[in-house]
């Protein structure tokens, strides 16, 4: 067996194994929840500028193990790894190859450099990938890239919004569909189209979230309303599905969701109201920021179908996000906050 080339940054302690009366998840070494791209896939794309990989606790600042598996399927690391702001996501920038295989030890029994913020090294992760071959004409190609949307060239919106659309397409690009799926036949187009809408059924895994994303590439009409439910259910929950269709609906254009749009501008998570005001610009044109009485007022007096309703809605039983009165200074509150640190 050829001996492993390992990549570690060295952190010097040790950590004595819990007792068993003090299992717990604090205690319990940290794993490796999810990979871009994902472990064993067979098709990814060769152009992928960078490798990131999400732990289940944070983890140590400059401290990580990326060791080869063999000299064949080395990555070729070409810039500076480092963690994202979450303290979980190791980012390590690569240049890759079409038509090849890679692997990659994520920590290992020698090399344990990933290590969460108390020093215990996180279980040794196998990742392994294939890169797509240059299309040979026989396939379907998914066409080049779509760039992300840049903030900057999408009229109508105001500097923060365009602050807070480039920051989530960079922190959550995993997650967007970039292709625009030339050289796409029909019916290929149509059967991906159906199951991606299948998959929004559930389980919310990382299946369910790309759906959504590409549903909004492929500017699927019948993604409008399962995605409108997502959107506007009335529960208190994980609001990544719910923001992630408010910017889909922002892309697909059908303007009948914009009065359910409207009151998502008050929404207690920030992603959910932002990219509701982001999806309000992009559908009509108009830009009345977080002013959700104002879009209301708007909609109506153009004629707008469905009507717009002023009732309030409750989004959270929490007393300063249920009371029409106080929510407005505590989403600000909130919104200068984020700002304040984004623009740092």
């Amino acid at each position: 067996m050829k001996d492993l080339v390992c990549l570690a940054i060295t952190v010097f302690g040790c950590l004595s194994l819990a007792a068993a009366d003090e299992l717990s998840l604090e205690s319990a070494p940290a794993v490796v929840i999810k990979t871009v791209p994902p472990a064993g896939s067979t098709t990814v794309d060769p152009t992928l500028k960078e490798i990131r990989v999400i732990f289940s606790k944070p983890m140590q600042d400059g401290s990580w193990s990326w060791c080869t598996w063999s000299e064949e399927s080395t990555l070729a690391i070409t810039g500076k790894i480092h963690y994202l702001a979450d303290g979980r996501t190791c980012v390590a920038p690569v240049t890759l190859k079409p038509g090849k295989f890679y692997a990659t030890w994520l920590n290992t029994e020698q090399y344990q450099n990933f290590r969460d913020i108390k020093g215990q090294p996180a279980v040794p992760y196998l990742l392994t990938f294939e890169t797509a071959r240059a299309a040979t004409g026989a396939a379907p190609s998914a066409g080049p890239s779509a760039a992300l949307p840049a903030a900057a060239s999408q009229p109508g919106l105001n500097e923060r919004q365009r602050a807070f659309v480039d920051w989530t397409e960079h922190q959550f690009r995993s997650l967007f569909d970039l292709r625009t799926f030339a050289g796409w036949s029909e019916e290929q187009k149509a059967d991906l189209e159906a199951r991606s809408l299948d998959a929004l059924k559930g389980p919310q895994n990382q299946e369910y979230y790309q759906a959504i994303g590409t549903l909004a590439a492929l500017h699927s009409q019948q993604a409008v309303a399962p995605l409108l439910a997502m959107a506007s259910e009335r529960a208190e929950k994980d609001c990544r599905d719910r923001w992630m269709a408010v910017r889909a609906l922002g892309m697909l254009g059908d303007k009948s969701v914009v009065p359910d749009l409207v009151h998502l501008v008050y929404h207690g998570n920030i992603n959910t109201r932002w990219w509701a005001q982001v999806s309000l610009v992009r559908l009509t044109g108009q830009n009345f920021a977080h002013d959700w009485q104002a879009w209301g007022k708007w909609w109506n007096s153009q004629g707008g179908r469905p009507e717009f309703k002023a009732e309030f809605i409750a989004w959270y039983q929490d007393p300063t996000l249920s009371d029409p009165n106080r929510v407005s200074k505590t989403l600000s509150e909130a919104d200068e906050k984020f700002f304040a640190e984004l623009m740092k």
